[in-house]
């Protein structure tokens, strides 16, 4: 039954899901918001060179420093890769961050990712694929097309035609989006194909360590660029909560039939609950006015 689930999942779940998420998330943006991103550049600047840029490093440098063998290195890389996921920014508002900011640099990356993705997988994930591995830069671009872009631009069509109902149809879709991915997990769980202990503690241990040097380390990223605290938080959850769906899309193009595919598989697959888990302090820190390191003395708004 569960491997009956598991063929489903992944031929129809995971791309619905990445196509719900980004149409829920253009029916909370327009072309103003873009617009207005141009005009305060600052913190979307600093966002795209995170996300874009450190992010990526850091998940290279992160899997050298450990160890990684290639098939969880590569796992980690397109996690990393990815933009930001839509959830975000339900989390940013839920926390009382700059949801606005939040949104613009899920925006913007999203747009981003066409030409980044292939590109950063090809320069970072190479020394981590076998030597006859062709990068499928087409493949890769058209599915981002599908499943991103156009949904992204539908639901901003949707806003412009509909805006009394979008606000509450972009709430749904997102939150609708984010439990497709635990389907997704359970699924895979279910069919036996991701047990937790199946690698031994190694791995999900590894990628738990990942996830907590993040929301420790971008608080004081943003804060040494300047970040008042509502900023810090959004760019914070905005680099942890990537977009597994865009991952998991990928995943089946590393490794073909191969046992480092299941290690890819599973590292995208636990970075997706861990990213959640991890963001919760974070969330409830700032929304209790505290800061999001306790050590910080606190920055709010101006």
């Amino acid at each position: 039954m569960f491997q009956v689930l598991q063929v489903y999942v992944e031929s129809i779940v995971v791309p619905a899901q990445l196509a719900l998420a980004m149409l829920g998330m253009g029916a909370s943006l327009s072309v103003q918001d873009f617009l207005q991103v141009a005009r305060e550049r600052r913190g979307v600047l600093l966002g795209l060179a995170l996300q874009l840029l450190v992010v990526p490093a850091c998940a290279v440098a992160y899997a050298n420093l450990t160890g990684m063998g290639k098939g969880w290195a590569t796992g980690l890389l397109l996690v990393a890769v990815s933009p930001g996921g839509a959830f975000s920014n339900l989390l940013t508002l839920l926390g009382r961050g700059n949801t606005a900011l939040s949104v613009a640099v899920t925006g913007t990356t999203t747009l981003a990712c066409l030409a980044s993705v292939p590109v950063l997988l090809r320069v970072l994930a190479g020394p981590y694929l076998p030597p006859d591995f062709e990068m499928p830069t087409g493949h890769i671009v058209r599915e981002i097309g599908l499943f991103l872009l156009l949904p992204l631009l539908g639901g901003m069509v949707l806003l412009r035609a509909f805006p009394e109902r979008a606000a509450v149809f972009a709430r749904w879709a997102i939150r609708l989006s984010t439990w497709m991915v635990a389907l997704v997990v359970v699924s895979s769980l279910g069919s036996g194909r991701i047990r937790v202990g199946a690698y031994g503690w190694v791995p999900p241990v590894l990628l738990s360590v990942y996830g907590t040097l993040v929301v420790l380390v971008m608080p004081l990223v943003c804060r040494v660029a300047g970040c008042r605290d509502p900023d810090s938080m959004a760019l914070t959850i905005e680099v942890l909560v990537r977009n597994v769906g865009l991952s998991l899309l990928l995943v089946h193009f590393f490794f073909p039939g191969q046992p480092e595919q299941g290690h890819v598989l599973y590292t995208v697959l636990f970075y997706g609950g861990m990213q959640l888990v991890t963001s919760i302090p974070t969330v409830l820190r700032h929304r209790a006015g505290k800061p999001i390191l306790w050590w910080l003395p606190p920055r709010p708004a101006a």
